[in-house]
């Protein structure tokens, strides 16, 4: 079990390395986030499946809850912070790179997804994680989609265990 759970911190820590490595040359050049108040609510495709909603604060911060499978019935909340904007076509699109930190609620005893030896029996669990992201706003249609990595870690009656979402979302704003 220890060595399957060494697997997957490595995989996680090559994964976000790698797209520190990918984003820092863009970041350079990146512009302040901006976005005026505003929500969004859509599906999360991926791990977790489930909805979305998003509320932009004003500026570069936005919070973001979510209800979803993996496993089974699961809660996440997170805070996010706007790194850069690193595309700004003002009548096409925009893509901001943000990362968060939040936590999550979940009842297990059911589907365990991809979790087959953690979590299955146990009746709550809970844990942090660090959501880091793409999101893109089109200028012309009320639409918002992206894709999120989330690295975090989880506790139950059944130990620790650690997480990885990865999720594509699409929300209707409004």
């Amino acid at each position: 079990m220890r060595n399957h759970s060494s697997k997957t911190a490595a995989r996680v820590c090559l994964l976000l390395g790698t797209a520190s490595l990918f984003f820092g040359a863009a970041l350079s050049r990146a512009e302040p986030v901006s976005h005026q108040e505003s929500w969004g609510l859509g599906l999360m495709l991926g791990s977790p499946l489930g909805i979305n909603a998003k509320h932009w604060l004003g500026g570069a911060n936005a919070f973001d809850l979510a209800a979803g499978g993996g496993p089974w019935l699961r809660f996440h909340g997170d805070n996010e912070w706007g790194i850069g904007q690193v595309l700004r076509n003002k009548s096409d699109l925009t893509l901001d790179l943000y990362l968060g930190v939040g936590g999550v609620v979940g009842f297990g005893s059911g589907l365990c997804g991809y979790y087959p030896d953690r979590f299955c029996s146990s009746n709550v669990y809970g844990g942090a994680r660090v959501p880091f992201g793409l999101d893109f706003q089109l200028a012309r249609a009320p639409v918002n989609f992206g894709l999120e990595l989330a690295p975090g870690i989880l506790f139950g009656n059944d130990g620790v265990g650690a997480l990885f979402d990865v999720f594509l979302f699409v929300r209707y704003l409004f």
